[in-house]
């Protein structure tokens, strides 16, 4: 086998709350990961250049070594004590900066992907250790199926309900921080963040809609006819829904410049098939 091909998916959070901060600078967290059908696709070629080269559709911000896939690679040549000289092709449709954890899911996928592709034989258990090192959300991709997650993200319980939902999701011209979003949230007093743990879902959305009031105006408008929430520290919107009639009125609230996208839920990731 001289390359492998596969879609790397992204999740929603259904919740998230921030439960406090560890003498690391980490962060104890609870959420429910749900994974999605919007995916970004992945090429891995084996090549005799001695090198790793890693593009993307998304510009050169994200190539080469500024790319997560690249750390990820190296982390799992220095683990394996030998080069992994590849080509990596990514073709993004995850919005980047949107809370879905496409980077992440980059970085899982060149892991369990490399794995396969040089029969390295490492262990689900090892990738998610090296993961965890890139990424929060990391281990969780390399998971691979829809869970609790506690700690700082990396220990999970398996919710095996398949979701019945169906998910709008917006996806505003915003580019949120995750850092950003962690050092806004521990400016707030402690009363402050008890305040959002009892009455939010997301424990960032009052951060997220303080900063952009576009989206805070569309909250507004929509709070009524069906219930916002926001993906990790966004800048992702999403609606869960059964019926489209649920969620025609927000439809044609949408502003005209936002992406949007219609998706299903997934009960486990595509990526679980190349696990050894």
């Amino acid at each position: 086998m001289n390359e492998i091909n596969f879609l790397c998916p992204a999740k929603l959070n259904l919740d998230l709350k921030v439960l406090g901060k560890r003498a690391d600078g980490m962060h104890e967290i609870q959420t429910q990961f749900q994974l999605i059908d919007l995916y970004d696709e992945m090429q891995i070629k084996k090549n005799d250049t001695k090198s790793i080269q890693v593009k993307t559709n998304a510009g050169n911000s994200i190539e080469g070594e500024k790319n997560i896939v690249f750390k990820a690679i190296t982390a799992l040549s220095n683990h394996a004590q030998r080069d992994l000289c590849c080509d990596v092709d990514i073709d993004k449709k995850i919005p980047m900066g949107g809370g879905l954890g496409g980077g992440s899911s980059n970085a899982a996928g060149a892991l369990i992907g490399l794995n396969k592709l040089f029969d390295l034989q490492v262990s689900s258990s090892e990738l998610m250790s090296i993961g965890q090192d890139l990424g929060a959300d990391v281990p969780f991709f390399i998971y691979g199926k829809n869970a609790q997650a506690f700690g700082i993200g990396e220990k999970f319980t398996e919710n095996k309900i398949a979701s019945q939902e169906k998910y709008l999701l917006l996806h505003p011209n915003i580019h949120s921080s995750t850092k950003d979003m962690f050092l806004q949230w521990d400016e707030l007093s402690d009363v402050s963040q008890r305040s959002i743990l009892d009455k939010e879902k997301n424990s960032f959305l009052p951060l997220f809609l303080k900063n952009n009031h576009e989206v805070q105006f569309l909250f507004k408008e929509s709070v009524n006819s069906s219930y916002p929430r926001l993906s990790g520290t966004g800048s992702t919107i999403f609606y869960a829904y059964k019926k489209l009639k649920e969620i025609e009125k927000t439809f044609k609230k949408i502003p005209t410049k936002w992406r949007h996208s219609f998706c299903e839920p997934l009960q486990c990731s595509p990526l679980l098939k190349y696990l050894t």
